[in-house]
């Protein structure tokens, strides 16, 4: 299959924290792809497209979180979602690049 994305996808498995913009209560998910353009989570939080959200990556490769100050979900399925990122601060943007650049699978050298 033929990966058409602006953004190539990395699988990932982080914890997220996350609220959406009309409510401040702090909900928690697990991201399994992320891309410089946005992220997949599973969650047990009902959500709907075009909500808007903010999210705390915690990746253990990093020292601080990754703060996404304003994203919106694209799609919704099965205890499942896609967020878009809408906006970051440029700190927030080169941890996210140097994150992708971890997650990045390695190739193996061949015997």
């Amino acid at each position: 299959m033929i990966e058409c994305r602006e953004h190539p996808r990395m699988p990932v498995d982080l914890r997220v924290l996350f609220s959406t913009t009309d409510q401040t209560e702090i909900r928690h998910g697990t991201m399994f792809d992320i891309s410089a353009g946005g992220c997949a989570v599973t969650s047990m939080v009902s959500m709907s497209p075009g909500t808007g959200v903010t999210l705390l990556i915690h990746a253990t490769d990093l020292a601080v979180p990754i703060t996404v100050h304003s994203a919106t979900v694209r799609w919704v399925k099965h205890g499942e979602f896609g967020v878009e990122f809408m906006r970051l601060t440029d700190l927030d943007r080169n941890r996210l690049q140097r994150l992708l650049r971890l997650a990045r699978p390695r190739s193996v050298p061949q015997d």
